[in-house]
């Protein structure tokens, strides 16, 4: 066997070995719900470092957002429910190289929750 036959056999083995969802995932994912009975268009799914901007939603739509995340990061809702700022408390914690899947919700009053669903499949 010639070294680059072994070369690549133990590259193939490495690769093989690895367990399923141990880094290299697909990033996280937000399923962003409007529960509010109003048009959504200006949200945002935000983390520490970057944001991503929520397509507009008309009542009872739900689009599916993927925020790039770079290691461990915090990430929660923000944008406008008519002529105020809203905002999710807190900040969820995420992780760029998982499969973490969020639920984020903004109900009729104008309240934003982001809920962890699951790592894994959505």
């Amino acid at each position: 066997m010639t070294s680059r036959a072994v070369v690549l056999l133990a590259a193939a083995v490495v690769v093989f070995a690895m367990p399923v969802g141990c880094g290299g995932g697909d990033g996280p994912r937000v399923r962003v719900v409007n529960a509010s009975g109003r048009l959504l268009d200006a949200l945002w799914v935000r983390t520490q470092r970057d944001s991503v901007r929520v397509p507009p939603l008309a009542p009872g739509e739900s689009v599916e957002v993927r925020p790039r995340v770079k290691g461990e990061d915090l990430l929660w809702v923000t944008g406008s429910f008519g002529r105020r700022r809203i905002s999710s408390p807190g900040g969820d914690y995420v992780e760029g190289s998982a499969n973490y899947r969020f639920r984020a919700v903004v109900d009729s009053a104008g309240n934003a929750e982001v809920r962890f669903l699951r790592l894994g499949i959505w």
